[in-house]
């Protein structure tokens, strides 16, 4: 009866005067400028205030806690973009030509706020807003936490010793840790309780993917530093335009999101720009989590989601923060599609931001997520129809018609088995709409680089069986040269193809017992699956399947190796195809009569664990990873010193504009974040490492590998000798040097 009185009693406040608060203590801290009140109060209103607030008018009270929380950081995701974006287009027409300063982000994302905040009040909803969750702990469940409560800890100092001292001693006790502490639940999975599963994987999250985020006081990265430059052009601008006439133009996550944090926290914009990417995306492994526990127990689920955030580009989140951005989206998106606690029309709701955040984010991504949904589309027409056809019954068909959720799309039918998708015909043509709308007719380039990347994909394959023509990732994991590696790269080798494998056990044998693990809409008996919770729906497998041909494209077509990555592809499948790794694994087992079923799944997955993160390639005194090691060819590529920042400077203030500037491939990365040179004043100097043949008039940018190591890169990741240029720099005078970067000059 208490209980009852308590949320009665809350549900009669409004959220408006808690929000009017809230938001005058964030408005002082950012004008007084007080520190850490300053960045506490202003991360805690853009990255789940507005999302929240969402929650509660589009779903008030049927989302877990786990899907509360990242539900709410997606829809702050997409109303900082959206709000950003619609101001900067409102503004200037009302003659206000910076709608993106702080004054105006202030203004607008208050009357926003609080116009949610009234309608939350209207809809008599605001006990979600506030309800404390059930964190209510008994003595062995408090212990459980000991250990992942000390893996961010471990994280932040660990990189601050490495970053000084070159001691990895406490990041290698971390990643011998957590594959560790993984053993332990489970084993210990019946004694777990499944609300602690999530805190566990959020801290096991945050503390491995902000360990390259924290590694020097620089941009890291490949496409991380033109992407920084657009950030700090359109934060010094204080306006969203179009900079470069290119593809990243039509990306909002990577120049309005991280702009309006800039202005809210005021903070060092490389540490920003470096953290902030990591921290958003350390909720996905949560999502995977969601999806994978709606089939599998709560302990496989974990299972499934230490292996999606144990991949190389999960590690490497600061590489790429418009990409990551986007597969949050798409995660989002599916976990929204397979839910059962979502009544259609509000998949409707969230799937219209999802897909519209996606587009505005990374247009790679986006294209590879409308094939995904048309395709999801078109099979499980087809395979309803199928079904209708074998069942010639009127009684059948009714049955089938109520169950067909995906084809249907004013379905309001429910079902306990079979989840109400959002993909119909109506939101194919909507997302395609938003697109063209988005790329073509707004930003221009990224429609004609979608275009341009289906054509060249297409005539790549008449380069099908040259193995040259693809991304030389790609010829290792097909095996070709493995001869030659390492000992630490032959281990990472193996692991690869044996998850890969352990997935493909998964997809295959679930097709080949649909009767035990998938659920059809037209049969009688129920036949539980000994390795599931809950039987498949005909749309996961379908994703699942779709996710493998994507993989498979990605290894076989050329130009889609080179042009979007394995690496990425292999991340967005495993949304998914995490599950089916898990449930690969279980298979095996079962076949084996292995008693303990996850240890097949954590023979593979410990040790994939170890390969990706370094830690494998550390024990056989392989420098393989530049969060353990300030040597080893990554390290030598990506790492930036401060002398190459100082030198970037130089050459932007005393430069002249219409002189080109050369270097070897990644030169111009430290000219674009550090010197804010225009992308068009750097040119790799090809024809001289490559072609061994004599440059032009211009400036020669030579970094910290240049100068201090005595070599060059090479766009094929291969290093010269600077020796063999010395005829080049002879023509040539040196006109700045600082020990660590030198600028020559004809």
């Amino acid at each position: 009866m208490q209980k009852r009185n308590d949320i009665s009693r809350i549900n009669a406040m409004s959220p408006i005067p808690l929000i009017f608060i809230f938001l005058i203590l964030t408005d002082l801290s950012i004008f007084l400028d007080i520190p850490v009140f300053r960045q506490i109060l202003g991360f805690i209103l853009l990255a789940f205030v507005p999302g929240m607030l969402l929650i509660c008018i589009l779903n008030p009270d049927k989302p877990s806690m786990t899907e509360r929380f990242v539900l709410s950081v997606g829809l702050s995701i997409s109303f900082i973009m959206f709000t950003g974006i619609l101001i900067n287009t409102l503004y200037p027409l009302f003659n206000y030509q910076t709608p993106l300063s702080l004054i105006s982000l202030l203004f607008s994302f208050n009357v926003a706020i609080l116009a949610l905040a009234v309608v939350v009040h209207a809809r008599g909803e605001f006990v979600n807003f506030v309800k404390k969750p059930d964190l209510r702990l008994d003595i062995h469940e408090k212990a459980l936490f000991i250990i992942p409560v000390l893996f961010p800890a471990l994280s932040i100092l660990g990189m601050h010793l490495m970053n000084t001292t070159d001691n990895n001693f406490m990041l290698m006790v971390l990643l011998f840790l957590i594959p560790g502490y993984v053993i332990i639940i489970s084993v210990w999975n019946r004694q777990i309780p499944e609300k602690s599963y999530p805190l566990i994987i959020f801290m096991m999250s945050i503390s491995l993917v902000l360990l390259l985020g924290m590694r020097s006081n620089h941009i890291i990265g490949a496409d991380a530093h033109t992407e920084y430059y657009i950030f700090q052009q359109t934060l010094s601008n204080e306006k969203w335009q179009i900079l470069s006439k290119t593809t990243l133009d039509s990306c909002l996550s990577i120049s309005i999101l991280p702009a309006a944090y800039q202005s809210f926290l005021n903070v060092n914009s490389e540490y920003l720009f470096k953290i902030l990417y990591p921290i958003l995306f350390s909720v996905s492994p949560l999502v995977v989590y969601t999806i994978a526990k709606k089939y599998l127990a709560g302990g496989y689920a974990f299972l499934a989601s230490v292996f999606f955030m144990s991949h190389n580009t999960f590690l490497m989140t600061t590489f790429n923060p418009r990409t990551t951005v986007a597969i949050l989206f798409v995660a989002l998106s599916i976990m929204v599609l397979i839910s059962d606690r979502h009544l259609l029309f509000e998949k409707k709701l969230f799937s219209i931001i999802f897909v519209f955040s996606c587009i505005v984010s990374h247009y790679s991504t986006t294209y590879i997520f409308f094939g995904i949904l048309l395709f999801v589309f078109i099979s499980t027409q087809v395979v309803h129809r199928l079904l209708t056809y074998q069942e010639g019954s009127a009684v059948q068909r009714n049955s089938l018609a109520h169950e067909q959720n995906i084809i249907d799309a004013d379905s309001q039918a429910s079902s306990p088995e079979v989840s109400k998708s959002y993909i119909t015909l109506r939101v194919i043509t909507l997302f395609f709409v938003m697109i063209f709308l988005w790329y073509s007719q707004v930003t221009g380039a990224a429609f004609d680089s979608g275009v341009g990347f289906f054509v060249n994909s297409m005539r790549s394959l008449q380069d099908f069986f040259i193995l040259e023509s693809r991304q030389e990732s790609v010829v290792l994991a097909l095996g070709f040269g493995a001869e030659k590696l390492e000992v630490p790269r032959k281990i990472a080798f193996i692991f690869n193809w044996l998850s890969i494998f352990l997935i493909a056990i998964g997809v295959l044998t679930t097709i080949s017992r649909y009767r035990q693990r998938i659920f059809l809409p037209l049969e009688n008996i129920y036949n539980e699956s000994c390795l599931l919770r809950k039987r498949i729906d005909i749309t996961f497998l379908v994703l699942a399947l779709i996710c493998s041909v994507i993989m498979a494209v990605a290894v076989a077509v050329p130009f889609v190796s080179k042009g979007y990555g394995i690496d990425r592809a292999y991340l967005l499948t495993t949304i998914v195809l995490s599950s089916f790794f898990v449930l690969g694994g279980m298979t095996i087992a079962e076949l084996f009569r292995v008693c303990r079923n996850y240890l097949v799944v954590l023979v593979v997955l410990v040790p994939f664990f170890m390969c990706t993160t370094g830690t494998m390639y550390q024990v056989f005194g392989y420098p393989g990873s530049m969060v353990l090691n300030s040597e080893g060819d990554s390290y030598d590529v990506y790492y930036i010193f401060d002398q190459e920042t100082v030198s970037s400077k130089w050459i932007k203030n005393y430069s002249q504009d219409n002189i080109m500037i050369y270097g070897d491939f990644y030169g111009g990365t430290r000219l674009r974040s550090q010197g804010r040179l225009g992308l068009n004043r750097f040119m790799y100097a090809r024809d001289m490492i490559e072609n061994h043949k004599p440059l032009g008039k211009g400036y020669f940018y030579l970094r910290y590998s240049n100068v201090v190591k005595s070599k060059f890169l090479d766009s094929s990741y291969h290093w010269h000798n600077t020796s063999d240029f010395e005829d080049e720099f002879m023509k040539r005078e040196k006109i700045y040097s600082n020990a660590g970067s030198d600028i020559w000059m004809t």
